[in-house]
């Protein structure tokens, strides 16, 4: 599966280069996904059929989902894998922190509307979580 991740992501790094963002697999690139990932879903046609539209959305939520995972994965460690998650098994990436994240799962709920917080926020707590919890304990000490 994590081969499959890695084709995802650079199908939506194609989607980026095709309405001319740069979305190249750094940190940086985060909100810039985010960004086009939103609006591309708004502007799905909606004269497609509910199956076909829902393909449709599934498909760019899988790639957005992707390209997370596999960018941070690229500059911060980690795995794809199968998580445990309240009493299921579901696919997410698990970080070199030990943290679990389901970034198929944000982008579908984020593209919906369902999820306040872009990815880019939900990426930059993952990246600073070892350093925020160092400086949380010292605080406490």
């Amino acid at each position: 599966m994590a081969l499959e991740m890695a084709g995802l992501a650079g199908r939506y790094a194609e989607r980026g280069r095709d309405l001319d963002v740069a979305l190249d697999f750094s940190d940086a690139s985060i909100d810039a996904a985010d960004g086009i990932g939103v609006q591309m879903y708004d502007s799905l046609p909606r004269e497609a059929s509910g199956a076909k539209l829902e393909e449709m959305r599934s498909a760019l939520a899988f790639e957005l989902g992707a390209y997370f995972g596999e960018t941070y994965i690229r500059n911060h460690g980690g795995q794809w894998g199968w998580l445990a998650a309240i009493g299921n098994r579901v696919f997410g990436l698990r970080t070199a922190a030990g943290l679990s994240a389901f970034p198929l799962v944000q982008a579908r709920k984020r593209l919906k509307g369902a999820e306040q917080d872009s990815l880019g926020f939900i990426y930059r707590y993952l990246w600073r979580w070892p350093e925020t919890q160092t400086r949380r304990r010292g605080a406490v000490s």
